[in-house]
């Protein structure tokens, strides 16, 4: 009997020591499973997004246990389960639909007793009803929100192998990394093992990954367990439709030039990867030559993959592998080949070894709601007391300047901090919380003398301004709700906020007026809500009380 099926009854009523013991026993088969290199995409859950919340099995459809049954006997053991944020929580912050998640639930279960793990898909291309994570619409921390419900629903899952946190984020370059780390905060909130895949700003395409997803290294997780996911089709728009697109122009080798980019990328820094769609039609031989060398490229490699698409409603479409009429599709047999579990013991072409986090790890909360995330990362180095600490991105300058006690130790001594941080900054929690734009813009002569330079100011902070007394006083969100203008044009974003101070809003005159307290004590379901917290008053009034016409 598997111990985390028989628990999953009651692990929610459950002492925290027994689900740290299912954790634990995760963990423990989580290491001693091989990888799977061939898996599908189950779809239909996520289907006609634009009817919502729409009625299952006539706008969207889940798969059904003969669908699990067909493809556990062709000897599947891997699918990717994509779902529709806004039919699972259907109110931003509200709890989850529960239509919807039962249905989920079932999915699970069915996975379960055949024998299939499943990453479950957040399939909304970095939106919510159509508006970007980050925005003032959609605040990063209802993101992070979605993401820990899922974790508390379904963690205990035995099915669960993975959560993908976004399917396809594009056009928001500026708002991605922020947004992963929050989803990634909002997983290990609940659990702290399971793998967590980050997909890749320009709809996570292959080929040209390296150009938009380098700020994605400096994404912390506590638990040392993200996987890179990219995705790849062979049209010129690498979008899947194959459009007007002549295949007897293509080399034999043309999949492994798509996806060979993202690859090295990997090897270059160290990291972990997973294909989650790729798909070739069936009315040409030759794409299935094309997709069996890239297949082959990726066994070599340890990357998995899992095609588009499977499961119900897809009929004749041309990328699916569902039978039709009790006929296999042309490209099963490619994939067949495929189907292995015994060549790679874990996710390639580097190794990021899963530990145990130390007694009281857990969640890294960025300091200030909306603000960058520090970028001290957690990955696949050699372990320091049975933590694995990546320096990759790391600014000791911020680090050492967001502890006084850093200060006066070292100085400007980035080494020693580096050191330090390694070695006893990690294990105690510190996250760097030190903005230097908003140390500029509290001070006349900084930003004449500075500008926007972050290097210049922070070692301005820790030589002098420290010393002289000099605190952050600019608070960015209270500038932002002071101003309409500024409300409509930065949402809730900082940096861009505190930049605008130092190079537009000194010379105008402007001045902070939002009076996060004053706005507490003019509306008592402020109070309730928030109590006396000034930063999440001030978040309202920009995200809501003033589109509400409230007044501050």
């Amino acid at each position: 009997m598997n111990i985390l099926f028989y628990l999953s009854g009651f692990i929610r009523k459950a002492p925290l020591f027994l689900l740290f013991f299912v954790l634990l026993t995760v963990q423990t088969e989580t290491a001693k499973a091989s990888v799977d290199l061939i898996g599908l995409n189950m779809s239909g859950a996520g289907f006609a997004g634009q009817v919502l919340p729409g009625v299952n099995g006539r706008n969207y459809i889940f798969p059904t246990e003969p669908y699990f049954q067909q493809w556990s006997t062709k000897g599947i053991r891997l699918i990717r389960f994509p779902i529709l944020w806004e039919r699972l929580q259907p109110t931003l912050g509200g709890p989850l639909d529960p239509t919807y998640a039962a249905l989920i639930d079932g999915t699970f279960n069915l996975a379960n007793k055949y024998g299939m793990k499943v990453i479950l898909d957040l399939h909304n291309y970095m939106r919510y009803r159509g508006q970007i994570i980050g925005t003032s619409g959609v605040p990063y921390q209802r993101y992070q929100d979605i993401m820990a419900k899922i974790a508390q629903r379904w963690s205990t899952q035995p099915s669960l192998y993975a959560y993908d946190i976004m399917n396809e984020p594009h056009d928001a370059l500026a708002y991605w990394p922020t947004a992963a780390q929050y989803g990634i905060n909002g997983v290990r909130s609940i659990d702290n093992v399971r793998p967590i895949m980050i997909e890749g700003n320009g709809w996570a395409e292959a080929t040209r990954w390296a150009y938009w997803n380098d700020p994605l290294l400096k994404l912390q997780d506590p638990a040392n367990n993200i996987i890179f996911e990219a995705h790849t089709y062979f049209d010129e728009g690498a979008g899947g439709t194959y459009d007007a697109v002549d295949v007897s122009t293509l080399s034999p080798t043309y999949g492994v030039e798509r996806v060979k980019p993202f690859i090295e990328w990997l090897k270059k820094n160290g990291r972990r990867g997973f294909i989650g769609e790729f798909g070739v039609p069936d009315n040409d031989p030759r794409w299935l030559t094309i997709m069996d060398n890239m297949l082959a490229y990726l066994r070599q490699n340890c990357i998995p993959a899992t095609y588009w698409a499977a499961g119900p409603g897809w009929g004749t479409y041309n990328l699916s592998v569902e039978p039709v009429g009790g006929q296999d599709r042309p490209q099963w047999p490619t994939l067949k080949k495929y189907i292995d579990n015994t060549s790679c013991s874990s996710y390639g072409p580097a190794v990021t070894p899963v530990t145990a986090l130390p007694s009281g790890a857990g969640v890294i909360t960025p300091s200030t709601p909306n603000t960058a995330i520090p970028t001290a990362t957690p990955t696949n180095t050699a372990p320091v007391s049975n933590i694995s600490v990546s320096l990759a991105g790391f600014d000791a300058l911020n680090y050492i300047a967001s502890y006084p006690d850093l200060a006066a130790a070292f100085g400007t001594d980035v080494q020693a901090a580096t050191q330090h941080y390694i070695n006893t900054g990690y294990k105690e929690g510190r996250v760097i919380s030190f903005n230097p734009l908003s140390y500029i813009a509290s001070y006349p002569d900084l930003t004449t003398a500075f500008g926007t330079d972050t290097n210049a100011a922070t070692r301005h902070y820790i030589l002098y301004g420290y010393r002289e007394g000099r605190r952050v006083l600019f608070n960015a969100l209270s500038y932002i709700a002071s101003y309409p203008d500024l409300i409509k044009a930065f949402g809730t974003d900082i940096n861009a906020a505190a930049k605008h101070y130092i190079l537009n809003g000194s010379k105008e005159g402007r001045k902070i007026s939002f009076s996060p307290d004053r706005y507490l004590a003019k509306y008592a379901d402020l109070r309730a809500a928030f109590g006396s917290n000034r930063n999440f008053a001030t978040l309202h009034y920009i995200d809501h009380g003033y589109k509400e016409g409230r007044t501050p």
